[in-house]
């Protein structure tokens, strides 16, 4: 399997030096083989799962912080390009795919 190391550390934006690099392709790789072995267990008749369990959270109750919901207003006013409450941040993929920055 051709694992694109230096292609994924590019979107990953990390540096990687040769020895680096193969380490990651190993353990790429074997992750890979892992998910590849997943895919041979027999789950016909299993029912798929919503979630990972019933249980409730008994420690409080969940309500709105409004301290916390005030720093994020406060964040949110601050932040220098925003569109409604949403932030809006330079692009990270172009439209052809891969890296938009064109840079490391």
């Amino acid at each position: 399997m051709d694992l694109k190391v230096d292609y994924i550390a590019k979107l990953a934006r990390i540096k990687l030096d040769s020895k680096e690099e193969e380490e990651f392709a190993k353990d790429l790789g074997k992750i890979l083989e892992h998910f590849q072995e997943l895919q041979s267990v027999d789950t016909e008749g299993v029912m798929p799962m919503t979630g990972g369990t019933e249980l409730k959270n008994i420690f409080r109750e969940d309500v709105l912080n409004t301290k916390r919901e005030m720093a994020r207003d406060n964040l949110v006013s601050a932040f220098p390009d925003k569109e409604k409450d949403y932030l809006k941040v330079p692009p990270i993929f172009s439209s052809e795919g891969g890296s938009a920055s064109g840079g490391d």
